[in-house]
């Protein structure tokens, strides 16, 4: 739990740099898919375009979570729980497993395609948001 007075980690600028990288990620590797499509085995392009959707979803709950964070924090009744939150750990760990995944896969697309740079960059995003999602992760005290 964080200290007293501490933001609630759902309001911090991080969680918002993690719900946008992770959907621009998600974003890159559909463009990127449908472009190198044929290049690249047929089933890695429906892995990576699966998992493109479960990263787009992930990022944009985490955009919902972190508006619901800012405004609970100036509303003196808030209906919405801020800290230890039974899914907190869970969305770390999904934000780090999801990209680091999307990384993984966009360095098979570099190795397999024609826009190697394109994914490599994409890749590139995907390990800042695995570094976002670990700097959300709950901290315990002591």
């Amino acid at each position: 739990m964080p200290a007293l007075g501490d933001p609630p980690n759902y309001s911090t600028p991080r969680t918002l740099g993690l719900a946008l990288t992770s959907i621009l990620g998600s974003l890159a590797h559909f463009t990127l898919g449908a472009l190198d499509y044929e290049h690249v085995s047929r089933y890695l392009g429906l892995a990576v375009m699966l998992l493109a959707g479960l990263l787009l979803v992930y990022g944009i709950l985490t955009l919902i979570r972190y508006a619901e964070a800012v405004t609970s924090m100036q509303d003196p009744h808030a209906r919405t729980p801020m800290y230890n939150t039974p899914h907190e750990d869970l969305t770390y760990r999904v934000g780090v497993g999801l990209n680091a995944l999307a990384a993984g896969s966009a360095l098979a697309w570099a190795i397999g395609g024609e826009l190697p740079l394109w994914h490599l960059a994409a890749g590139v995003l995907n390990m800042y948001s695995v570094y976002l999602a670990w700097l959300t992760r709950p901290v315990g005290e002591g």
